[in-house]
Order: C-alpha cells, then structure tokens, then sequence
C-alpha cells in the first residue's frame, strides 16, 4: 500500500464481520490508488472467513467495477428481516446474488430496498 495512502480507505473490506454484513471499494482504488492486487485483497477476505467478488464495470453500477467483501452468515442474516421487502422489489435473498444485484444499480435514498442495503454495509448516516 502506497505509505501517503490513509488505513481508513481500506476500512471498507476490514471492518466486514459480524457488525458490518457487506463492504466494498471501487477496483481503481485498490489497483491504483492503494497498489494492491485484487486477487491479494480477495485472498486476505477468504483467510478471515468472508467472501469476495470483484465485479467488472460492465456489472457494475461503479465506473471502474467494485470488490465486494461480505460475511455470508451476516448477510443472510440482514436478508431474512428484510425478507418482505426483498420480494416486494424483487430481489435476491441469496448472500452473493443480492451482493450482484446491488453492485449493479445505484439506488435511489427513497427506494424501499434502502434499508436493507445500509443495515447490510452498517451505514448509520443515512435516515432509514
């Protein structure tokens, strides 16, 4: 990692566990700004027990394509009190397809999966 490169813009992907479901960081970041690998950050998120999926920009709503880093129990977890909402709105209920289906739209504050989707990333700046 570049040495002027501040720890918090990593916090994304090391803070996921039990408190925080989902986490993710463009792929330019880490190529570019934080000289890392993706297949190294992916490797780092499998040795601690989460899962990882790097989303090309052609799948995803970021311009460079996102890594998304989840704990899978976390977010079935999320998932299954937002279990009504996800069928309202028709989205997945399973761990990696669910990350997939928001990688790949930005969502307006005001749509109903909204909720869901800050509980997932344990956003609390946001008004549900």
């Amino acid at each position: 990692m570049a040495a002027d490169v501040p720890s918090y813009v990593l916090e994304s992907l090391t803070l996921v566990g039990p408190a925080k479901a989902v986490g993710y960081l463009p792929l330019q970041t880490i190529t570019q700004v934080l000289g890392l690998k993706v297949e190294d950050v992916i490797a780092q998120a499998v040795a601690r027990g989460l899962r990882a999926i790097a989303i090309g920009p052609h799948h995803c709503c970021i311009k460079s394509g996102a890594l998304y880093v989840f704990d899978e129990e976390a977010l079935e977890s999320v998932l299954r009190v937002g279990s009504a909402t996800l069928e309202q709105v028709k989205a997945p209920a399973e761990p990696e397809m669910f990350v997939r289906f928001i990688a790949s739209d930005w969502f307006v504050a005001e749509h109903p999966i909204m909720p869901i989707i800050r509980a997932a990333f344990a956003d609390n700046s946001m008004p549900a």
